[in-house]
């Protein structure tokens, strides 16, 4: 939308500037030829006056050529006496009758302009230029003065289009600040430097934004409340399923107890995934320097007991010191559930890789498994909570890979879950910028 205003703007302004200077550039030209045709007449008429005050100077002035310079033709400028024929067959006999002052006369096709005088001592003389030539040097003088007309009109265009865009400087640095920001970052527009005609705007979005903001907050707190509330009934039927996995005997009783625990703990899980989720989208931790190389390996080291119950070759095979700028807690939870969605969906006998790493500018933390993979067309739609894939039987809440993305989101990284070339399996990668001091 900006930049359709900036073209419509500028369009306009350079056809007014256009039309605007071809009117000026004619009225110029017509008014330069004008001149021009003045000042040679005033030429004719100071010639004549010369010859009034020096009439022995007349005979002179008509030469063979009648031409003030023989070397140059377009001075075609000639003295011819009236009545009598001319010394030159090319120059027009003028009858003696003609009324002195400025008059146009043609000669065989040749049009010239007169102008008819007398001497002192009774002569009558007329001074004379070829129409043609008169037009000529009248054009040439008028066409110059269109160069600055010529030259001003896309300077001025040129000069609209960077007017236009510093106008408009401070719309386009709202919507870049708008288009920059992820879905967490609900804060005010600064309605610094905004055109006045452009605040009420600003104040619609900030008024939007700060409802949105309020709605959001309403949404997080009751999803942290209400998982709150459900631990502690849950944590009493745990200690109630325990008390009763000891007071049953029977092998039919004891596993339906084990598969009520088993349900039990999944709930749990799912509330302890729920709080966390509402803690990361309140972005309330404060960000620090963190060691991410330790973190990650601290992860690696609390799940090597579950990758060895599976039997599965969990390890590292690139492995570089990284220090991140953002709060632990989110990096520590998005290592957590990228390894243990990687464990958990890997077969009994597989292998799970992870690899931390620079590259360029950026951190890049990756798990490779040998899993069922992702299937087609559902990566983007693995990272909505509460979906799982369908068919798949291991246990899950289906929202670790939401938190993931709500903290990649937050944290100004990218995050993608993808199937491996070549080979089978899913690999999934992180990348977050590195900032200036941690480079």
């Amino acid at each position: 939308m900006n930049g359709s205003l900036r073209r419509r703007l500028w369009r306009w302004i350079a056809g007014v500037t256009l039309a605007s200077g071809l009117a000026a550039g004619l009225c110029s030209y017509l008014i330069s030829f004008r001149e021009a045709q003045e000042l040679q007449d005033d030429q004719l008429r100071q010639m004549a006056l010369l010859m009034e005050r020096h009439p022995e100077t007349a005979d002179g002035w008509m030469s063979p050529l009648g031409s003030v310079d023989g070397n140059d033709r377009d001075a075609r400028t000639v003295v011819c006496p009236l009545g009598v024929a001319p010394k030159n067959p090319k120059l027009p006999l003028l009858p003696g009758t003609l009324p002195e002052g400025f008059q146009t006369r043609v000669h065989h096709g040749t049009a010239w302009r007169l102008y008819v005088f007398t001497l002192p001592s009774g002569v009558r003389l007329a001074t004379g230029q070829m129409t043609a030539v008169r037009n000529e040097i009248a054009r040439d003088s008028a066409l110059l003065t269109l160069i600055p007309i010529l030259l001003l009109v896309p300077a001025l265009s040129l000069l609209a289009a960077w007017i236009i865009g510093r106008a408009l400087a401070p719309v386009t640095h709202l919507s870049h600040q708008l288009d920059t920001r992820d879905d967490t970052n609900l804060t005010p527009l600064s309605a610094h430097g905004v055109p006045s005609e452009i605040r009420p705007f600003v104040a619609a979005i900030n008024g939007l934004m700060q409802r949105l903001s309020t709605a959001l907050e309403q949404q997080r707190r009751f999803i942290a409340d209400a998982a709150h509330e459900l631990r502690s009934p849950l944590t009493a039927l745990m200690v109630q399923t325990d008390n009763l996995e000891q007071s049953i005997s029977s092998p039919e009783g004891k596993q339906r107890v084990m598969q009520l625990k088993a349900g039990l703990e999944r709930a749990g899980k799912l509330l302890e995934q729920l709080l966390s989720l509402a803690r990361r989208q309140a972005g309330a931790a404060p960000a620090t320097d963190v060691p991410f190389d330790r973190l990650v390996q601290q992860v690696i080291e609390d799940y090597v007991p579950f990758a060895a119950t599976k039997g599965i070759d969990f390890g590292c095979e690139r492995f570089e010191e990284v220090t991140l700028t953002a709060p632990a807690e989110d990096l520590l939870v998005l290592a957590r559930n990228a390894v243990d969605n990687a464990l958990r969906y890997t077969p009994p006998g597989g292998r799970v890789d992870v690899n931390l790493y620079r590259d360029g500018g950026e951190v890049v933390f990756q798990v490779e498994d040998t899993g069922p993979g992702v299937p087609a067309g559902e990566e983007e739609r693995l990272f909505e909570p509460f979906y799982r894939v369908v068919g798949n039987d291991e246990t899950g809440s289906g929202l670790g890979l939401a938190i993931i993305r709500s903290i990649a989101d937050r944290l100004g990284g990218t995050v993608s879950l993808n199937n491996r070339k070549g080979t089978k399996g899913a690999l999934f990668r992180y990348r977050q910028p590195l900032t200036q001091h941690n480079r």
